[in-house]
């Protein structure tokens, strides 16, 4: 059956991934800056101060954005998070990520202040290919609400004219990054993927900032929108924490994936998947429960969908301590 092979080979995937190493992220340095490049960085910092104390920020490009939640060593959370660029700069240009507790303003009679998180990134006009243009930065953060700035703004070269005026744009998020460590069963976002690419060594910390969407030695490249071909597959992929644990040290979990079609004003059953069970039998002797996460994904092809809506809802049952979690993803297939 197509589904279960491509069941196999998504859990294979995802187990290689995660049994790799423990989560990586993006370590927040400071770059050693350059007069210019300093000078640079002031004017996005001034930028992102005023657009916190309630001054009205400048829109000269849409961003939106898409957060990912992992488990991190504790007790963090690491946060990729895709951007989405509408009317993307054409020059080089300098994004600040900035991470503040939510509801947070800026104070201009405050002394050096230390937020959460603030990165700042450097770009070039190949980081804005295509329209719109997709970015993935990340962020390390404490389980809680949050204000995230997203403040991007062209570079003028050195002697531009002194009326030039560099497009530049703040995007404010208020997200909720949830707690991973509080012994709960719960999973991470749960991400829609595009393709997979298998690199050969792990990123350095200086590329991972780069490729945030890298875990392990696997890079995951979420889809753009929910329509799909009947050519294409639909690829979910997460990770487990804190599952139960039998007499043997080792979780039973259940995965179920059921499809419902939308018919008019109805919504029907319209098939669903084996049960997939990560259990003693097929989980490496060397798992460690405090070390590593557990796998959760799956690889459908779409070729017996007819054209129409669709949700999938994802059921993970916890054997052993009989809690059960769901998720649903609403989908198109084009005929």
């Amino acid at each position: 059956m197509a589904i279960r092979r491509a069941m196999a080979v998504m859990v294979a995937l995802v187990v290689s991934a995660t049994f790799a190493a423990a989560q990586p992220a993006p370590k927040q340095q400071a770059p050693k800056l350059s007069k210019q490049d300093r000078e640079e960085f002031e004017r996005l910092v001034k930028v992102t101060d005023d657009a916190m104390a309630g001054t009205p920020a400048t829109s000269d490009m849409a961003i939106a954005i898409e957060p990912y939640f992992f488990k991190a060593i504790h007790p963090q959370v690491y946060a990729p998070v895709v951007l989405t660029i509408t009317n993307a700069p054409k020059t080089d240009a300098v994004l600040l990520v900035r991470v503040v507790p939510a509801g947070t303003r800026f104070d201009p009679k405050a002394k050096k202040v230390q937020y959460p998180w603030e990165d700042p990134h450097f770009l070039t006009p190949a980081h804005f290919a295509g329209e719109p243009a997709r970015l993935a930065r990340g962020f390390m953060a404490l389980p809680g609400s949050y204000d995230v700035y997203f403040t991007l703004k062209e570079r003028l070269p050195e002697r531009a004219p002194k009326n030039a005026v560099a497009k530049a744009t703040v995007h404010k998020a208020t997200l909720e990054v949830p707690n991973f460590h509080n012994g709960e069963l719960s999973y991470s976002t749960m991400m829609v993927v595009d393709k997979v690419n298998q690199l050969t060594v792990a990123p350095t910390p200086t590329e991972m900032r780069e490729r945030p969407l890298v875990l392990g030695t696997t890079e995951f490249v979420p889809v753009t929108d929910m329509e799909f071909a009947k050519t294409d597959e639909l690829s979910v992929s997460y990770q487990i924490y804190n599952a139960g644990l039998d007499s043997d040290g080792k979780p039973n979990l259940d995965h179920e994936y059921v499809f419902y079609r939308t018919e008019g004003a109805e919504e029907k059953r319209f098939n669903s998947t084996p049960v997939q069970s990560i259990n003693a039998s097929n989980i490496p002797p060397t798992y460690d429960a405090a070390k590593f996460p557990l796998p959760g994904g799956i690889a459908v092809p779409l070729a017996s969908f007819p054209a129409g809506n669709y949700r999938l809802e994802v059921k993970i049952t916890d054997k052993v301590s009989g809690k059960v979690l769901t998720n649903n993803f609403k989908f198109m297939v084009k005929g």
